[in-house]
C-alpha cells in the first residue's frame, strides 16, 4: 500500500492563501496541541490554530484526492 501523501491549504473565509503546508516540521508552525494518549495532532472545525503569531479559527474543512495520486508513480512523491 502507498504512503498517504498530502498537502495543507490554509485559506482565509474570503479566499485568500494563508500558507500551504507540505511535511511534519511545517504542521507543526500550527502549534497544534498533541493527543496525550498517542501523541497525535487533529484539525477540526471550530479549532483554533495559530501560524505566523497569529490566531485563526477552522471554519470548514475540505478532502481532496488529486487523480494524479490514485496510482503509485515516483515522480509525484510516492516511495516505490
Amino acid at each position: 500500500m502507498e504512503p498517504f501523501i498530502s498537502r495543507i491549504l490554509i485559506q482565509h473565509v474570503q479566499g485568500s492563501t494563508i500558507a500551504y503546508l507540505y511535511n511534519r516540521e511545517s504542521f507543526e508552525l500550527l502549534k497544534i496541541d498533541r493527543q496525550q494518549y498517542n501523541k497525535s495532532q487533529f484539525i477540526e472545525i471550530g479549532q483554533v490554530i495559530e501560524y505566523n503569531k497569529k490566531k485563526y479559527k477552522v471554519e470548514s474543512l475540505n478532502f481532496k484526492m488529486e487523480e494524479k495520486l490514485y496510482k503509485m508513480d515516483s515522480s509525484v512523491g510516492f516511495n516505490v
